[in-house]
């Protein structure tokens, strides 16, 4: 065992990744002439290479952090939400590809104007750029927080090296300079995983397979719960969680529909929607393997793990990344989890970056220069980045505070999902039944999330929520969705211009 600082071989791969990474976005940035190559790369990137972007951008720290944290602490359930995967993953090349491929320019959140007017896309944008902006600011602190602890360095010099590295490839390379960063610390994170695995399955005397047994045995690789309880977790709950949490993720969000956009081909942009998504299902297998490993390494080490950390899920890995690994894989797998998080958070400055100037700046100023909407789209950037580094520095002050800040975007972004769906799935769903599903749809959510049974707030005279947590967004969703059909059907259109009634993806001539 070492102690907690790095070595020099350690330092050098660190420091070699983040000089890779701003040189590769300055010189992809002398490619960006317009606002088309500046998000869209002139819709010419390789589809292998938007795949392992989209992996990259789905994947952040969270999975280096509490994957492991969660199969350490009980065992691998947790993978039944990626097994959804290969249906949402069918479903969204089969659906949405070829709808915004055909129908939107560059914001997600056109298709929404088309459907339903004006109101539809403003709610649609804000709520993506309310919850990415919180995310951003929330795994930046989290990350440096984790890497605070693992080397003893200053949180705050942490914070503001890495997010200032990111702003400055993203800012300048465009979203070429993100994707071809990307692929670089996709790869960083896969093989810092596999790394890891390796030595734990080599780790003891007993070899892979005795650490292998000595986890089973102990049910960490126990995968399914069959039974029902809708009140806890479960098989049922963790798949139904999972088809709504990529549905929504593949069908509203501007950071997967942007990859979409960015090959040549229909066919290619759906070959990097599988690769992606393969991905991220072999990446939440190995890092809960990891979890389940890394229980079995310090029970057959006793001593090793300190005391004060057995409760902290969390920090498990951390630790063992700092002190169990030799000088250059620690360095290695370190560089592999500040990647992570650095290709989330260059994916979110570009497409806040590409809704702010698509659904706003063009909608003010529909003449302007490309030169102009150049400058524009990068001091966005620029200012988004900034504002995330100082939020996550502020949450360093309030350690509940990033916490907080998942539950709040969580319930800002609620509805979205079912917004799409009235569009796709109904003819005659027009922008007041949508707009009262809405309504009903938030006060729901909010509903739900202030009175679940794990809910710290209990008023006597509200009905509490029954159901789990992992529930809510699922029926928040179906809340919209039904009350802005049913409401559709009752109240008339707004008189005016009807929005494009062809956007009905799902729906034959007759309404269902």
């Amino acid at each position: 065992m070492k102690t907690g600082h790095l070595e020099l071989a350690d330092w050098l791969i660190i420091m070699s990744y983040f000089v890779a990474v701003v040189w590769l976005g300055m010189r992809f940035g002398k490619r960006n002439k317009d606002s088309q190559s500046y998000f869209l790369g002139k819709g010419q990137l390789p589809g292998w290479a938007v795949g392992l972007s989209l992996f990259a951008t789905i994947i952040s720290s969270w999975a280096f952090l509490a994957l492991p944290g969660k199969s350490y602490l009980a065992d691998i359930q947790n993978l039944v939400i990626v097994l959804t995967l290969p249906f949402t993953t069918w479903l969204a090349a089969r659906v949405f590809i070829p709808l915004f491929r055909d129908k939107i320019r560059l914001s997600a959140y056109e298709y929404l104007e088309n459907r339903f007017g004006l109101g539809a896309r403003v709610y649609g944008n804000l709520a993506f750029l309310v919850v990415h902006f919180g995310k951003m600011a929330a795994i930046l602190y989290l990350l440096c927080l984790a890497i605070s602890g693992m080397t003893g360095w200053n949180i705050f010099v942490l914070i503001a090296i890495i997010g200032v590295a990111t702003i400055a490839y993203t800012t300048f390379g465009g979203i070429e300079g993100v994707v071809w960063t990307d692929v670089i610390q996709g790869l960083l994170l896969l093989s810092g995983g596999v790394i890891s695995l390796g030595f734990l399955l080599f780790s003891h005397d007993a070899g892979p397979a005795g650490i292998m047994t000595h986890a089973a045995e102990a049910g960490k690789f126990k995968l399914v719960n069959w039974s029902f309880d809708p009140a806890k977790v479960n098989a049922w709950v963790f798949a139904i969680f999972g088809l709504n949490f990529y549905f929504q993720k593949f069908g509203t969000d501007q950071t997967v529909v942007q990859r979409y956009l960015l090959s040549n081909s229909e066919q290619r942009a759906k070959k990097a929607l599988w690769m992606g998504s393969s991905i991220i299902l072999f990446v939440w297998a190995l890092f809960l393997s990891i979890g389940a490993l890394l229980w079995a390494y310090f029970d057959l080490n006793p001593g090793v793990l300190p005391e004060d950390l057995a409760g902290q899920p969390d920090k498990i890995y951390p630790f063992f990344i700092g002190y169990a690994l030799p000088p250059g894989i620690t360095g290695l797998i370190l560089t592999g989890l500040i990647a992570a998080t650095m290709s989330t958070l260059s994916s979110d400055l570009n497409c806040l970056a590409a809704v702010i100037y698509e659904d706003y700046y063009l909608k003010l100023r529909p003449q302007v220069t490309e030169a102009a909407s150049l400058f524009f789209s990068r001091t966005v950037v620029l200012a988004a980045g900034l504002l995330s580094v100082g939020l996550a520095m502020w949450m360093t002050r309030i350690h509940s505070m990033a916490d907080a800040a998942f539950n709040f975007v969580s319930l800002v972004a609620g509805g979205v999902l079912g917004m799409y769906l009235l569009g796709m799935l109904s003819r005659r769903a027009h922008a007041r039944g949508l707009y009262l599903g809405l309504a009903v749809g938030i006060a729901f959510i909010l509903w739900a999330s202030f009175t679940h049974p794990r809910a710290s707030v209990s008023i006597d005279w509200i009905p509490r929520f029954p159901f789990h947590t992992l529930w809510i967004g699922l029926f928040g969703n179906l809340v919209v969705f039904l009350v802005g059909w049913l409401a559709s059907r009752v109240l008339p259109a707004a008189p005016g211009p009807s929005p494009e009634p062809e956007a009905s993806t799902f729906s034959s001539t007759s309404e269902p």
